[in-house]
């Protein structure tokens, strides 16, 4: 078994109020365990998050509403728990803003905590090129190739799970170019990475 079959990875997908990984905040966060490619369903973790400030147009993304979050925990409620979780493993993301948004709530409650991801979108433009594809894919595009049934999206839980399900796909094909975790890291980022 090679080493990244037998690592431990943490789907994560979050809902937020912006597309700024600084200015922006957590709405909804979930986060899926996997040993390897096994997908962990049943330890879960999933929350609405209290936000100190929230922006109506935002609604129209993730269907959150001001009434949804006002009894949510605020992130720091939740931060410890959240790491506990991340701990010792790779965050795995649809995007490299998940990873940077979650960061800085960390660095926000002046908690110090770094993570090691990888964006599966970098590793689906990787493993195309790597096999003489030319095709950049979209969430819809990666849940529609990995024959997904796509039911319901842009809920942190739900999202979270086919970003899982699309990770283990590829860590099965990544595993049969011999890949490690070191080069899984470099792979998995918006970097050049020459094989």
């Amino acid at each position: 078994m090679t080493e990244i079959l037998s690592a431990r990875y943490s789907a994560l997908d979050v809902e937020t109020t912006g597309l700024s990984p600084k200015k922006d905040e957590i709405i909804e966060i979930a986060i899926i365990p996997m040993l390897g490619s096994r997908i962990l369903i049943g330890g879960y973790f999933f929350s609405l998050v209290k936000p100190k400030k929230f922006r109506a147009e935002s609604i129209k993304f993730h269907g959150i509403g001001i009434d949804a979050i006002n009894e949510a925990p605020s992130f720091e409620r939740i931060a410890e728990r959240v790491r506990r979780i991340v701990e010792g493993s790779v965050v795995v993301c649809y995007s490299e803003f998940d990873a940077e948004i979650l960061k800085n709530h960390f660095s926000k409650v002046k908690m110090k905590f770094e993570f090691d991801w990888v964006d599966i979108s970098q590793i689906e433009r990787w493993l195309a090129r790597r096999e003489g594809r030319n095709e950049d894919l979209d969430m819809d595009g990666l849940i529609e190739k990995y024959g997904l049934c796509k039911i319901y999206r842009h809920t942190a839980l739900a999202d979270a799970y086919y970003t899982a399900c699309i990770f283990q796909k590829q860590l099965i094909r990544l595993s049969e170019y011999g890949v490690s975790l070191a080069e899984l890291s470099r792979i998995g980022k918006r970097e050049k990475f020459i094989w």
